[in-house]
């Protein structure tokens, strides 16, 4: 999608924020073997964010810059916050942030530059997000691992499925193919 097409609310100069003490870190990089404008383009796709993080979260889009997350947590509480993309340069960087008045306040980056030895792209993928509370909300966050440190591996993972293949691979609906009867005698 090209830059033109995303809300005029979008920045073009806007980085990751100075993190707190009380901020969490994901960072995780992975390689596709794809064009950066590509993968630029597939990201920004509608039905992208829904797929690639549906392990961690509920994610509406609401229009082209801006999409509705909810998470469940412990107890069965939930955690909504509105996010919106603030920097797009096509083939090299996508930004979000959460918009006021969101339950965790988050922000997030995708940077794209070309993989050595022309290997595709190197996607690197850093999340952070405050949690309200401060240390002790931080605390209670790692504890009950609302924010677990998988979820920047498996998005990551997920879209370079995505990408490469046009699905995302899953066990759901698929035996395990293990039967605690069974008994396999290795000769």
């Amino acid at each position: 999608m090209p830059l033109r097409e995303l809300s005029e609310d979008v920045l073009t100069t806007t980085s990751l924020t100075t993190a707190s003490d009380n901020t969490l870190t994901l960072r995780r990089w992975i390689t596709v073997g794809l064009p950066a404008t590509e993968l630029f383009n597939l990201w920004l796709e509608p039905d992208t964010l829904p797929r690639i993080m549906s392990h961690f979260a509920s994610v509406t889009p609401v229009n082209k810059s801006d999409a509705h997350w909810q998470i469940e947590g412990p107890l069965g509480k939930h955690y909504r916050w509105d996010t919106r993309i603030v920097e797009a340069q096509p083939g090299e960087v996508i930004a979000w942030r959460s918009l006021e008045d969101a339950d965790i306040p988050n922000e997030g980056e995708l940077r794209l530059r070309p993989a050595p030895g022309e290997w595709g792209t190197e996607l690197a993928l850093t999340l952070q997000f405050t949690p309200p509370g401060g240390a002790l909300g931080k605390k209670v966050t790692t504890l009950f691992d609302l924010l677990p440190k998988e979820v920047a591996s498996k998005a990551l993972h997920r879209f370079k499925s995505l990408a490469e293949t046009g699905e995302i691979p899953t066990l759901n609906g698929q035996p395990a193919g293990r039967h605690a009867g069974r008994q396999d005698k290795e000769k």
